[in-house]
Formats: C-alpha cells, structure tokens, sequence
C-alpha cells in the first residue's frame, strides 16, 4: 500500500545518491547508454556507460592502457545495484574518444578472432570423428 509506495521512492533516492550519476532515471528507461561526466575535458574524460558491468569495464580497461597515448584509466561501478560503469580516460596527443573508439574497435577485432579460431578448432575436431561427447 501507501507504505510500500514510500520505501520504493527512498530506495530509489537512496540508489540514485549512492550511484552519483545524475544521469540516471529510475522513473523512465531513458538513460543514454554512454555520456559523459561534467567534469570531463577533452584529454582527460570520464565515460558513463548505462548497462554495463565489471566484464566490459574489465575489457576497455585492458584495451585502453595497450594504447601508448593513454596516460591513465581505470574504471568503477559505483554501487552494484546500479547497472553503471564510469570509465576514466587520460590521454596525450588524441583526445579520450578517440582512445575509447579505438578500444572498442580492438575489442570487436579480439572477439572476431576468438570466434573464427574457435569455428576452425571445431570444425576441425567434427571433421576428424569428434562426437561432441
């Protein structure tokens, strides 16, 4: 009833103040899958993505200290009821983006590979009277 109605809004109050992202709307699915935090400048930015977790902070976060114009990232998930990721970007000689677009170029390229290598072994495997047992 009444009472419930009333947790919910300070549940959703309590997540949105832990989470310390403005962007998010718990009342509409209307968070843009990635911004940018106002502080953000254009070598050194702060990326929020919506619907992402420690698998592709892990992985962009990888990527992004392989590129020699990197400087600095890290990444967080600010509270873990909050599908969040803030990803933090330092870079010299090209701006944050476009470290960032190259990672996830890299990142589709490394899962491309890892597939098709995979389609071979197992192609590979059936062809010499693997069973799949």
């Amino acid at each position: 009833g009444e009472g419930s109605e009333r947790g919910g809004g300070r549940r959703r109050e309590y997540l949105a103040a832990m989470s310390h992202d403005p962007t998010i709307d718990f009342e509409a699915n209307t968070t843009p899958k990635l911004s940018t935090t106002p502080e953000s400048t254009e070598f050194s930015t702060t990326f929020v993505l919506s619907d992402e977790d420690h698998t592709m902070g892990n992985s962009l976060r990888y990527m992004l200290n392989q590129n020699p114009n990197v400087i600095l990232c890290g990444y967080s998930v600010p509270h873990p009821l909050v599908a969040t990721l803030h990803l933090h970007v330092q870079t010299k000689n090209i701006t944050a983006w476009e470290a960032l677009k190259q990672a996830l170029r890299d990142i589709q390229e490394m899962c491309d590979h890892t597939g098709a290598v995979f389609d071979q072994a197992e192609t590979a495997y059936y062809a010499e009277g693997g069973t799949g047992h």
